[in-house]
């Protein structure tokens, strides 16, 4: 059986798109983003935050935990991907479930039938994960442990592209306090909150990072990478501060996503 040839591009491919399949807006707690996300039209939001979503409208799926998330997704798929937008909140909750389906997942591979088991026994009754005796993977000498949650999140990652033309991932932050190399003082970063090279990973992957801030009754979404923030984007038009949502005279809140998606 032959197999087709490759051929050789000889003239300059067009732009295929303007703006991002995969988003990621982090903030500190009680900026927003769930309430701005809740508005974009023909959009699902899965909500794996207990109570995140209770004051928002929209169409929202309350997701409480791996098992159901995988469900969602089978229902999405055998549904014929019916949405335009779908809303991961947060990115950050599905990291720690990410590290109890991975210590799971070590402990049936041959190196981890004595973890997490009844007196060390290998093949052992397993130790609950609730239970106080229960130790993450992340326990693991010379942070060897940290690869099993990693890859258990990136699959969940690489399924959830698949679902909808657009991804919105949000996460929260983590601050983080680094040295200058010239002044030697010491500055405070913002990190999203994912863990180890997740951060990275993530942020290399998606087509935009926004950092979501207020300043007084506007929603602001930075992709300026000059301040001591992980944020960017691929898109030409998200490099800077946009104003994403104002809140109105009656509490309202009006968004501006064709900012973001209609360019």
């Amino acid at each position: 059986m032959s197999e087709d040839k490759v051929v050789l591009p000889m003239e300059k491919r067009k732009v295929l798109t303007k703006v991002p399949k995969t988003l990621l807006i982090y903030s500190l707690p009680k900026v927003g983003k769930t309430t701005i996300v809740s508005q974009l039209e023909n959009s699902l939001l899965l909500e794996c935050e207990l109570g995140g979503a209770d004051f928002v409208e929209g169409q929202i799926l309350d997701i409480r935990g791996p098992k159901q998330l995988e469900e969602t997704f089978s229902a999405i798929r055998e549904a014929n991907y019916p949405y335009k937008y779908l809303i991961i909140d947060t990115l950050t909750k599905l990291d720690e479930w990410a590290e109890m389906v991975g210590t799971y997942n070590y402990m049936n591979r041959a190196q981890g039938k004595r973890f997490n088991r009844e007196d060390n026994i290998s093949d052992g009754k397993m130790i609950p994960y609730a239970d106080k005796r229960f130790t993450s993977v992340h326990e693991l000498p010379n942070g060897n442990g940290y690869q099993y949650s990693r890859i258990q999140m990136l699959q969940w990652y690489d399924a959830i592209l698949r679902l909808a033309p657009h991804i919105i991932f949000l996460a929260h932050v983590k601050d983080k306090f680094i040295e200058s190399a010239k002044t030697r003082e010491v500055v405070e970063s913002i990190e999203i909150s994912l863990t180890g090279k997740l951060k990275s990973i993530i942020a290399s992957r998606v087509d935009a990072v926004g950092y979501l801030f207020r300043k007084d009754e506007q929603g602001i979404l930075n992709f300026n990478n000059e301040s001591n923030i992980i944020c960017g984007g691929r898109c030409f038009h998200l490099s800077d501060e946009i104003v994403i949502s104002e809140r109105q005279s009656d509490k309202s809140v009006i968004t501006y996503w064709d900012r973001i998606y209609n360019v």
